[in-house]
């Protein structure tokens, strides 16, 4: 697989990103908590793996200063957003001035299983253990291994299409 990576692209970077943005993505907060700190960030690429057992991936840029907390902590929580959060989302996606604490600050938050921050307005939360961190060119996929969920009652959805949000 790594051998395909240091190929010459067959596409050029920007033409995919440009198809990228016409895939809809549900838009998270994913936080962690621990000896390592707090820290959250805005993430679309986010799916599940497996439901027996739950497992879920997202994928971070590896130069977030939110990647090393989260690998020293060993957990983190996606937090899925309500069309109520667009606000929010851009906070933790660094939008605003806000520092890594002070985020925060801006909902309410709570725990589960794992102790990463869980929004307490999120459409669904999945704290997870992570099981593992693979680097693939410019970003990390992080797996975790989902200790406990968190559902609200359904209500629009922030969702992230064509480089800007729409609800659904």
């Amino acid at each position: 697989m790594s051998a395909l990576i240091n190929e010459t692209f067959s596409v050029a970077p920007e033409r995919f990103r440009e198809a990228m943005s016409r895939v809809g993505s549900a838009v998270h907060i994913v936080t962690t908590g621990g000896p390592a700190g707090l820290a959250g960030v805005t993430a679309s690429a986010v799916t599940s793996v497996t439901a027996e057992p739950p497992t879920i991936l997202f994928c971070l840029n590896k130069t977030s200063r939110a990647a090393p907390l989260l690998i020293e902590n060993g957990v983190f929580c996606i937090n899925t957003l309500a069309s109520a959060h667009q606000e929010l989302s851009d906070i933790f996606a660094g939008r605003t001035e806000h520092t890594l604490e002070e985020r925060f600050a801006a909902a309410t938050w709570g725990k589960l299983a794992t102790g990463a921050p869980v929004l307490t307005s999120a459409l669904a939360a999945f704290d997870c253990r992570l099981v593992e961190a693979k680097e693939m060119s410019t970003h990390l996929i992080l797996i975790g291994l989902v200790q406990a969920v968190e559902v609200a009652p359904k209500t629009e959805a922030l969702l992230y299409m064509h480089r800007s949000y729409q609800q659904i």
